[in-house]
């Protein structure tokens, strides 16, 4: 199973994140016109690590998480259970997750659009899983 799936799935599978967002995280691009509060993902880095003999079991993924909402308090505690969800190490669909560390969690990159202003917490995560 790949990185991608299982921790899009970490995410639904956490009740207080899929409480604020239901099914609404997704990769890359948010749908038009989707709901908030939403989450989207984005791989950053992926290195592939390896020796002589081949790939390095374990290896390190930068992923971007931003937290969608339409009011600054609900980002902010939809970008705390995602923290929350996220830290703690895990096994999920096979996918073996150490702990994840987020070196820059919070940045406030919220903008007027032509609906109204939507806050977003972007969220800088390093991964650690096996391969």
């Amino acid at each position: 199973m790949s990185m991608e799936i299982a921790l899009r799935k970490r995410l639904l599978d956490d009740a207080t994140v899929a409480g604020l967002v239901g099914t609404r995280v997704d990769w890359t691009i948010r749908p038009q016109m989707n709901a908030l509060p939403a989450v989207t993902l984005q791989v950053i880095a992926d290195p592939r690590p390896q020796t002589f003999k081949g790939f390095v079991g374990l290896r390190e993924t930068r992923v971007q998480i931003d937290c969608w909402g339409e009011s600054r308090d609900t980002t902010v505690i939809l970008r705390e259970a995602v923290i929350a969800a996220l830290a703690p190490p895990v096994t999920k669909l096979g996918v073996k997750f150490g702990r994840t560390f987020f070196p820059l969690g919070g940045i406030d990159r919220g903008e007027n659009t032509n609906t109204g202003f939507v806050h977003r917490d972007e969220i800088e995560t390093m991964v650690w899983h096996n391969a």
